[in-house]
C-alpha cells in the first residue's frame, strides 16, 4: 500500500515537472510599445451628443486607446476636423486617464468657432489626427461621429 501511494506520488510530481519545464520553454508573449505599422488610432467623444445652445460647465472629451506616455515622448500636435473643415478646434489639452491613455479636451466655445461647419439636429464627422516625430513624421487618423444639436432648455 505504501508503495502504490509512493508511485503514485512520484508519479505526479514528474508530470508537474514536465509541464513545469514545458511552460518555462513556450515563448512569452507581452504588449510593448506600438509602432505605426501595427497601432491603429481609436477615438470616441464623450458626450456623443453636444448640444451647442447650452451653458455647458466642463469639457468635450475625446477618449483614445493611444497611451499618454507615447503622446508625450514622440507627440507633436493634435488637430481636430468637423466635416471636412479646413479649421482644426483650437486650444486642444492633452491629458490621461486612470488607465494611462490619451484623453483630448476642448471646450465648448472652442468647438463654436468652427459653427459654420456643423451639422444642426445631426450627426457630424469628426476627424483626430495625432502628429508624432517618431522616426520623422508619423500621422495617426481616426474618425467618429457626434450628435450635435441646438436646443435650448425651457423650464416647466
Amino acid at each position: 500500500m505504501i508503495r502504490t501511494v509512493g508511485y503514485k506520488i512520484g508519479l505526479v510530481s514528474v508530470f508537474c515537472i514536465a509541464i513545469t519545464a514545458l511552460a518555462f520553454n513556450m515563448p512569452m508573449t507581452c504588449q510593448g510599445e506600438e509602432t505605426s505599422d501595427l497601432f491603429s488610432l481609436s477615438v470616441e467623444f464623450s458626450p456623443n451628443i453636444i448640444n451647442i445652445e447650452s451653458v455647458r460647465e466642463g469639457d468635450i472629451r475625446i477618449l483614445t486607446n493611444m497611451r499618454y506616455a507615447t503622446y508625450v515622448a514622440d507627440g507633436d500636435s493634435i488637430f481636430i476636423y468637423f466635416n471636412e473643415s479646413p479649421d482644426s478646434v483650437q486650444n486642444i489639452r492633452a491629458t490621461r486617464d486612470s488607465l494611462g491613455n490619451l484623453i483630448l479636451r476642448f471646450a465648448l466655445e472652442d468647438l463654436l468657432a468652427l459653427q459654420d461647419y456643423l451639422i444642426t439636429d445631426g450627426f457630424n464627422k469628426a476627424e483626430v489626427v495625432i502628429v508624432m516625430e517618431e522616426d520623422g513624421v508619423v500621422e495617426y487618423r481616426a474618425e467618429d461621429e457626434v450628435f450635435i444639436n441646438a436646443k435650448k432648455a425651457t423650464k416647466e
